[in-house]
């Protein structure tokens, strides 16, 4: 869909309308994908104005409110099922781990590991707590944790490998 340039600057204009409908959905200034949100949310206002020329202004800002806002949490759940997916398949690899025959390849390579991904080894990994609940205990960002994860799973799947 064509969105003009009139109906962009009006939705540019008119942030606190997205802004309003991201917080509504329960999406902070300071989520990850923060920016992203409000980027859609802001073509999605300025599609939405194109599309319906002929109706009040009230109503399509009604209409876009609802719209920004279950778009978003669609996107949200998607992301959330791509992540469960994700820990699934790094929980089956994991236990590949716990095999007796790497227990020793594993021990050494404790020793290299980080703090930061020891803690992520055992709390997470290991004993499966939930990564928000290391959030509070390590005060780094979930987003941070999760790309140390991703990292170190792939770095003992290679060492297991080989």
């Amino acid at each position: 869909m064509k969105i003009s340039k009139r109906a962009f600057l009006t939705a540019w204009n008119n942030q606190r309308l997205v802004r309003g409908a991201l917080q509504s959905a329960h999406v902070r200034y300071n989520h990850p994908n923060y920016e992203d949100f409000l980027q859609e949310g802001i073509l999605l206002y300025a599609e939405l104005l194109s599309q319906s020329r002929g109706l009040p202004r009230t109503e399509v800002d009604r209409r876009s409110f609802r719209k920004i806002v279950w778009r978003t949490i669609d996107q949200l759940r998607k992301n959330q099922r791509q992540e469960t997916q994700e820990l699934g398949q790094d929980l089956a690899s994991v236990s590949q781990l716990m095999s007796w025959d790497n227990y020793l390849t594993l021990e050494h390579e404790l020793v290299r590991m980080a703090p930061i991904e020891r803690i992520i080894f055992f709390k997470h990994l290991v004993l499966k707590q939930p990564v928000n609940s290391l959030v509070v205990e390590t005060g780094l960002s979930r987003v941070q944790l999760q790309r140390i994860k991703r990292s170190l799973v792939i770095r003992l799947r290679n060492v297991l490998e080989n």
